[in-house]
């Protein structure tokens, strides 16, 4: 997409990326009012998504009759504490508002992420009472999909994904970034592309950028997605192949070992942590 389609246009209380202003407008869909229309797409609610979180899947036909799908994300009155989240983020001004941002951010740092396409939000004496975000849907699927159907014919495959998966974090890190969510769920894989081209990183909503501690964070992202990688699937030595990539080293010494031992230790919180979260949305009975 050229820098002219990839403009930003603003369009009654929306800003629009302009390559997508002819789609929206054909739709009629140039306005919060008419983004948040109740009828407007595939509902995707899930368990623990709270109420004032939505999202929904549309799939607009282009002018030649060619259906585009699209991501909705919308937010009515967050509370405090998210309110208080946005203010932390960018001195953003809504929830909507950080995403839009940091999906910005990556692009421009070489790091894949969904195209944005459009962003609205409305605040009153500060406070946001609603806002929304829109992007154009990714090829493929979540890794955490894909692993749930890889079984051993699939092994070569996910070995030439150590790679490409490791310079993606890599680069995420290496810029500050911290993503708060990096599970398999929020990593997507095109499996028609490029291996190293095929990896695309989602939902941003929770990205910091800290100036210190740095290291701490990291571990937890680094947990995160060390619990959410099935051991079925991916090997322990093809986890430590992935991490000697990761960290641009041949060998671990003692202070990666250091480092590994925060991961596991990291991850055996999570899980734990995941285990009464799970219980809570569906009972004990889950894990009988």
């Amino acid at each position: 997409m050229s820098s002219q389609e990839n403009s930003i246009i603003s369009q009654n209380d929306l800003r629009i990326v302009n390559h997508y202003l002819p789609l929206l407008r054909r739709h009629g869909l140039v306005s919060l009012d008419a983004l948040f229309q109740s009828d407007i797409g595939i509902s995707l609610k899930k368990p623990g998504l709270s109420q004032w979180r939505e999202r929904f899947r549309l799939v607009l036909d282009d002018d030649r009759g060619n259906p585009r799908i699209f991501y909705l994300k919308r937010f009515h009155h967050p509370p405090p504490n998210e309110r208080r989240e946005v203010g932390k983020a960018l001195h953003a001004h809504s929830v909507a508002a950080v995403e839009w941002t940091w999906m910005w951010t990556f692009l421009s740092e070489g790091i894949p992420t969904p195209q944005p396409v459009a962003f609205g939000e409305e605040i009153k004496n500060g406070v946001e009472i609603r806002s929304l975000i829109v992007t154009e849907a990714l090829p493929g699927r979540s890794l955490e999909t894909w692993m749930n159907r890889w079984g051993e014919n699939d092994k070569p495959l996910i070995r030439k994904l150590i790679n490409p998966l490791a310079d993606l974090i890599a680069r995420l890190h290496k810029n500050r970034f911290i993503h708060r969510d990096l599970y398999t769920c929020h990593i997507f894989f095109d499996p028609l592309a490029p291996v190293q081209n095929s990896l695309y990183l989602i939902d941003l909503q929770r990205v910091i950028k800290p100036k210190w501690w740095i290291r701490r964070w990291i571990v937890k992202d680094l947990a995160a997605l060390n619990y959410s990688t099935p051991s079925s699937v991916v090997s322990t030595k093809d986890r430590l192949r992935w991490l000697k990539r990761y960290l641009g080293i041949p060998r671990l010494a003692t202070k990666e070992k250091r480092l590994i031992r925060q991961i596991q230790k990291k991850t055996k919180r999570i899980a734990r942590h995941d285990k009464k979260r799970r219980e809570k949305l569906y009972g004990k009975f889950i894990d009988a």
